[in-house]
């Protein structure tokens, strides 16, 4: 076997001890925030009765936030079930209330053709009325002027004869 020098020796122990303080140093870290080990929660919470003097005055102060938390989690659960239900409630009244409602403008629409249909029948009797009464009025223009040119002939026979008879007779 060669010789070990004592440069060699002394690295080999140097990278030795380097490796193990790095090995060393991973056994020992500051525990996370969520740890369970962290000394503050242990094995003392299912043990037995919990004291000041059991727990310490962190882990007291842990276990009542929790058990008020649990308690604030359930009221939350059954208000969420409350609300879900309301909410299913809600969603079925609006269902029902969307069919009626599609039912009413059905029928409002139904009701505005038929009163359009009504509106254009009545402009339809309008129209007819008034040609009616234009035709009518014509009539009785042409009756007035049939009577008046009447009236004119005999007026004009009868003045014509008037004018004869109160003439001198000629040849007398």
């Amino acid at each position: 076997m060669p010789p070990v020098r004592p440069h060699t020796f002394l690295l080999l122990l140097v990278l030795l001890t380097l490796g193990g303080c790095r090995a060393a140093a991973n056994l020992l870290y500051e525990p996370r925030a969520d740890d369970p080990l962290d000394g503050y929660q242990g094995s003392l919470a299912e043990a037995g009765i919990s004291t000041e003097m059991d727990w310490g005055p962190k882990q007291n102060l842990l276990l009542s936030e929790f058990k008020t938390l649990k308690e604030s989690h359930v009221q939350l659960e059954r208000r969420l079930e409350d609300l879900r239900a309301e909410n299913q409630n809600l969603k079925s009244q609006l269902s029902g209330e969307t069919g009626s409602l599609q039912k009413e403008r059905a029928l409002r629409a139904q009701a505005e053709a038929e009163t359009e249909l009504l509106r254009q029948r009545r402009r339809e009797l309008e129209a007819r009325i008034l040609s009616l009464s234009i035709e009518k009025a014509k009539l009785e223009q042409s009756s007035l002027l049939a009577k008046i040119d009447a009236l004119s002939a005999t007026l004009e026979q009868t003045q014509a004869g008037t004018t004869e008879a109160a003439a001198p007779p000629r040849g007398r």
